[in-house]
């Protein structure tokens, strides 16, 4: 028969496990990544920069119709990561990776240093002249910043639940053994189960949307040549997240075994 101390111990490894991977899927950025096929690209192409591994500067190579397209198109896959592409109607394209609430890229210090941009920027919609209906969607840029605006309050919310479960539930259901604070622990943690259903399938939909949008207008303003050259995956994050439901729903039973567990000791 399970005793009452090996719930205490099993329900502090599951809120301190419960607690990592609800930081670690918030704070990595890593729920989709978007990468282009740049041989679909070498008619847009105006200039490519890329690092000098030799001595880490960053330089310019303006794409010609001189037959540079076979050397701009040479690169390895991890110098691909590195690379910036301008597009002949200014737009620059580099592999991007996305979380909650911010977008990151890929590049080194000295490709950002020299094109002047920043490792992340927070999600918001770019400026473009779509105000009405696109597509068939009404302002669909917008209602997708809204969803990741939501999915956002959720992991806010999601965070401060786990903080407050962990140091209510060890200091005051397991050290002072009160079985009403025990319980209440179980039963946010059952409602931050049902927050995190709710953020994983915010992102999902965000997700899908994202790649059947026949033109890209949310983030950054692409035409339909480049959009197609352009793929969305799901990276580990999104792994973390459907993680994070399963440790909480795990956590939340524990949780209420335990203050069984203690309701029987007191009446002893």
């Amino acid at each position: 028969m399970v005793t009452l101390l090996t719930i205490e111990v099993l329900s502090i490894i599951a809120t301190a496990l419960t607690n990592l991977v609800g930081i670690l899927a918030f704070a990595t950025d890593h729920w989709s990544i978007v990468v282009y096929d740049f041989s679909k690209l070498h008619a847009h192409i105006k200039w490519v920069v890329v690092e000098n591994t030799t001595n880490g500067s960053a330089y310019m190579i303006n794409n010609t119709d001189d037959g540079n397209h076979t050397g701009i198109l040479s690169f390895n896959k991890q110098q691909l990561e590195t690379t910036v592409f301008g597009m002949k109607n200014g737009t620059t394209l580099y592999k991007t990776h996305k979380g909650v609430f911010r977008q990151c890229n890929y590049l080194s210090q000295n490709v950002r240093e020299y094109l002047k941009l920043t490792k992340c920027r927070v999600l918001k919609v770019a400026n473009n002249q779509y105000d009405d209906v696109l597509h068939g969607m009404n302002n669909p840029g917008r209602e997708l910043i809204r969803l990741h605006n939501v999915a956002a309050a959720c992991a806010i919310l999601i965070v401060l639940l786990l903080c407050a479960c962990t140091l209510v539930g060890v200091s005051v259901g397991i050290l002072n053994s009160v079985v009403l604070a025990t319980m209440t622990i179980g039963i946010i943690y059952l409602v931050t189960t049902m927050f995190s259903v709710c953020l994983l399938a915010i992102m999902h939909t965000v997700l899908k949307s994202e790649r059947k949008q026949s033109h890209c207008f949310a983030l950054e303003i692409l035409t339909d040549d480049l959009c197609k050259a352009r793929t969305i995956q799901s990276s580990y994050s999104f792994a973390l997240g459907c993680l994070l439901i399963i440790l909480c729903f795990i956590t939340s039973v524990l949780w209420l075994s335990l203050q069984e567990k203690q309701r029987k000791f007191a009446q002893h």
